[in-house]
């Protein structure tokens, strides 16, 4: 009797620790504190100024059936590479983008991550939270508005491709509520302003628009599908992109 008792004991004990655990886990989440900033932390607009733009002047990113799974460079976050040509830089960002939160995570945790093909290495790299100050779970549509944010009307530096011509966009959670797990899922807007997605501002933007019209859609594809091997060719020949979730 006294045995069960004991393990009784033990069980309760264990729970209650997992709870507080959890509670501990919760109590520091934190949200985003900007809605761009330089990956190192450095610079952080939370009030950035806004520049009109025309649909027809941005190359339009699908964001359907994007996920963000984990923390920053995590090998299961989806990450899109964009052939726009070696030395076109990328100047500015938009948004249309609806986000939906799984379990305990928040629509401010979902970060989208632009650099050059060094990721959070470049030097130039930069953050867009576009749920900022919803310290909550939901599901919601985003939008500037009609507008992009001009990286050095904030501050920023823009991100220039490197030789091999690539924008490297890496979905992540700048909280991980639950790791190897999806903490939201995102999508288009339902009634875009600028343009379903994610709007690009480039200096050469012919080519940003041909970078994300280069192939039909920007759906996350396993690596070891032959669909990937395929669509792996036509980056290498600067066809296009690659949406694909890492494996480590």
């Amino acid at each position: 009797m006294n045995l069960k008792k004991n393990a009784t004991l033990i069980a309760a004990a264990a729970a209650l620790s997992l709870a507080a655990g959890a509670s501990w886990a919760q109590d520091g989440k934190t949200g985003a504190s900007a809605v761009i900033s330089s990956a190192d932390g450095s610079i952080a607009v939370s009030e950035p100024t806004f520049t009109p733009r025309g649909a027809a002047s941005v190359g339009c990113q699908s964001f359907d059936g994007i996920d963000s799974w984990d923390g920053l460079d995590d090998p299961d976050n989806i990450v899109i590479d964009l052939n726009i040509g070696a030395g076109n830089a990328l100047t500015g960002v938009g948004w249309d983008i609806g986000i939906a939160t799984v379990g305990a995570s928040w629509l401010s945790e979902a970060t989208i991550q632009h650099s050059d093909s060094n990721g959070s290495s470049d030097p130039n790299a930069i953050n867009l939270t576009v749920g900022i100050g919803d310290d909550t779970s939901g599901d919601q549509d985003y939008s500037s508005g009609g507008a992009i944010i001009d990286f050095t009307d904030n501050g920023l530096n823009d991100i220039v491709a490197g030789a091999d011509g690539i924008l490297r966009l890496q979905i992540f959670e700048s909280f991980d509520d639950t790791s190897d797990a999806v903490d939201a899922n995102m999508r288009n807007a339902a009634m875009p302003a600028l343009c379903a997605g994610l709007a690009l501002a480039c200096t050469d933007q012919a080519a940003c628009n041909g970078a994300v019209a280069g192939l039909p859609e920007s759906q996350p594809v396993p690596v070891n599908n032959p669909w990937a091997l395929g669509l792996l060719v036509l980056v290498l020949a600067g066809l296009g992109f690659v949406a694909v979730r890492r494996f480590a």
